[in-house]
């Protein structure tokens, strides 16, 4: 989910981009922000979000130092459940499909890694039919790679995502159907996750 507010998108910022050692009584200069970024995939302009933001520094660095394809990328697929008769859609900011499997999708978000994790694992139990074997929070400084049947963290940093080669080389996964048992968990926390990741003043689109 997206929030347009500019308050929002500025409060949002990643940490570390903004100075903690300040004089008594000045306030934080906030940085200036573009209204437009430039959409690696199709050339084109896309209003700037914070998440687009880190969303195009992943498509950058998959693209150009770990060999993905442009081809491979689908961005904001589209889960669809029910939570007590309410109808749900999540958006998953970036899924990596070879060969019509989907084998990684991410979370591109400002702030704590680990806050992210159970949400991008529910998103790879609810995508499909199958587990999307790895998933991957990015936070446009750091990020963690997991395994999404298991719930680990199996490395951190960019330098841990594998490239396309390799990631097609792996054999230590396999596509384990989901536990169909386990789904309506699985959506309550996707929902709870998405509910909160905005203002409640910007309203939730996709729980309408």
């Amino acid at each position: 989910m997206k929030c347009g507010r500019r308050a929002f998108l500025n409060h949002s910022l990643i940490p570390s981009l903004i100075p903690r050692d300040l004089p008594p009584g000045q306030e934080v200069e906030r940085p200036i922000l573009p209204d437009c970024l430039t959409d690696c995939l199709t050339g084109r302009e896309i209003p700037f979000s914070n998440r687009d933001n880190i969303r195009q520094k992943v498509l950058q660095f998959l693209i150009e130092k770990k060999d993905y394809r442009k081809g491979d990328f689908v961005v904001d697929r589209e889960i669809s459940f029910e939570v007590e008769g309410r109808p749900v859609v999540s958006l998953v900011d970036l899924s990596i499909a070879i060969d019509d499997r989907i084998l990684m999708i991410w979370k591109c978000a400002s702030g704590s890694l680990v806050s992210r994790e159970r949400q991008i694992l529910a998103s790879a139990r609810l995508l499909e039919e199958y587990i999307i074997p790895f998933a991957a929070v990015a936070n446009g400084l750091d990020l963690e790679f997991l395994d999404s049947a298991t719930g680990r963290v199996i490395g951190c940093g960019f330098e841990s995502v594998p490239s396309r080669e390799e990631l097609l080389k792996r054999n230590d996964f396999s596509l384990k159907p989901v536990n169909k048992k386990k789904l309506p968990g699985e959506q309550r926390i996707l929902y709870t996750y998405d509910a909160i990741s905005c203002p409640s003043a910007c309203g939730n689109p996709h729980s309408r």
